[in-house]
């Protein structure tokens, strides 16, 4: 705890404090990781959040969408924790704008931001995190790999920079996460295409849409105070995704884990299913960004393995936790028992099990992927048995199908959708379930997840 927030017992537990704008399960994972070493662990967040379902959470505070920066610094002055974790890339760049625009003076202010600094290490490393273009500029500084790369502004220069280095190519825009934003495009007419796409603000109906689906205004807000994102063009690598996961203080890796991926949403999209791996390459890599920014926290690092050589080319930085930093995979490879360790000077109370398999396939990302994958039976499937709560979250609908007037939609789409032709051989037709309209219950899900997944033949469509 800072001093000047409030002052806590001695004998208190250290606080964590995970903040979040998304309804991503990954800030969920995270209470339970901490709060079973012995930690208090508070959150602040949208309302029915999966960390909400939690036995793990010690207080939830209400995330804002119109005031982000009043309810952020409101529940900080209450919890009043060692340290805040970012778990999506708003709630990290709220936390790195707060710390700029507390400009008064005084205990509480100062506090407020030293606790920042102490929780990012250097708070600027966010923003530069997600200006792709001056983030490669800096970690080739280093000595990292990076495809070639180039800022773009005006269609001339999209059309030099491709007629000189050619097709595949990606583009990219600033402040997107999660794969999106991101296209491979591979002539003139797809590059023109998204080229256009990410210079133009999005359309007004979109972010309408989004706020009737989501239930939240950011969305339209967000729409409306949208300024022209820079843009920047890489080679295409050919290779498998990888990133490497890191706790970090002050410039230090104390710990981190490296996968690749083998399984992803969609082809830019995050993983589903990973192999833990050793890749000395992306492990220096990091630890020279970290060092260069003064990082501090869990923070995530994009890769790709080239193909034909197996080179480790860094594709971005995300400043927040990402879904594989709640995996114990042993000593230097568990996240927060490292940060526990480094904030109480002492190891966890109750260590959780070390996994011990290389393959695992993420919950509930594989299972919405595809509810047929080998791997959900074959491999390590991360599910938190223990939180029976959070599972049923996971597997209930999106939360952008949740609503009113989402339910309304699926059943007007389903009403004019098409039957599938019959087969002649019923027993080698796929069996298909519409989950749109069928609650798959905790002992259901426990049902398939031990014996129908193992059936080829059975396959589940949302």
């Amino acid at each position: 705890m800072v001093d000047g927030l409030k002052r806590a017992p001695a004998h208190a537990k250290s606080g964590i404090l995970l903040t979040a704008t998304l309804r991503w399960p990954i800030a969920a994972r995270l209470a339970i990781a901490f709060s079973s070493m012995g930690c208090r662990v508070d959150a602040v967040c949208p309302r029915q959040h999966p960390v909400t379902t939690t036995r793990a959470i010690h207080r939830i505070y209400p995330y804002s969408a119109l005031k982000p920066l009043v309810s952020l610094r409101a529940a900080i002055e209450s919890s009043a924790p060692d340290l805040v974790i970012p778990c999506d890339d708003d709630a990290a760049a709220h936390l790195h704008q707060l710390y700029v625009r507390t400009g008064e003076t005084g205990p509480s202010a100062n506090a407020l931001r030293a606790l920042i600094a102490r929780s990012l290490g250097t708070p600027q490393a966010c923003a530069l995190a997600t200006a792709r273009g001056r983030l490669m500029a800096q970690a080739a500084e280093e000595g990292v790999r990076i495809p070639e790369t180039a800022v773009v502004t005006r269609p001339g220069e999209l059309n030099a920079w491709l007629a000189q280095h050619g097709f595949p190519a990606v583009i990219k825009a600033d402040r997107t996460w999660g794969g999106q934003g991101v296209s491979i495009v591979r002539n003139h007419e797809e590059a023109e295409h998204a080229f256009g796409a990410m210079r133009s603000r999005p359309a007004l109906v979109n972010g309408v849409a989004r706020m009737l689906l989501e239930r939240d205004p950011s969305f339209f807000l967000n729409l409306l105070k949208e300024t022209r994102r820079s843009i920047i063009l890489q080679d295409f690598i050919p290779g498998t995704p990888a990133n490497r996961a890191v706790a970090c203080w002050q410039g230090q890796v104390l710990a981190g884990i490296s996968v690749e991926a083998i399984r992803t949403q969609h082809p830019t999209g995050p993983a589903t299913v990973v192999r833990v791996i050793e890749n000395p390459e992306m492990s220096e890599a990091v630890n020279r960004l970290v060092r260069r920014f003064g990082i501090s926290g869990l923070w995530g690092v994009d890769f790709v393995l080239e193909a034909l050589t197996g080179a480790a080319y860094l594709i971005e930085v995300n400043p927040r936790a990402t879904p594989i930093c709640h995996l114990p995979l042993g000593a230097g490879r568990n996240l927060p028992a490292a940060l526990y360790a480094q904030l109480t000077g002492t190891s966890p109370v109750a260590p959780p099990a070390t996994i011990d398999h290389d393959v695992i396939a993420m919950f509930p990302g594989e299972w919405h992927r595809d509810r047929g994958s080998p791997y959900l039976r074959t491999d390590y499937h991360d599910i938190p048995w223990d939180e029976q709560g959070l599972v049923q979250d996971c597997l209930d609908r999106p939360w952008s199908e949740r609503g009113m007037i989402a339910r309304w939609w699926a059943r007007m789409r389903r009403k004019s959708s098409i039957l599938p032709a019959r087969h002649k051989d019923p027993a080698s037709a796929p069996v298909s379930v519409d989950y749109a309209y069928d609650h798959l219950s905790l002992n259901g899900f426990k049902h398939l997840a031990s014996s129908t997944l193992a059936d080829k033949k059975t396959t589940f469509a949302r």
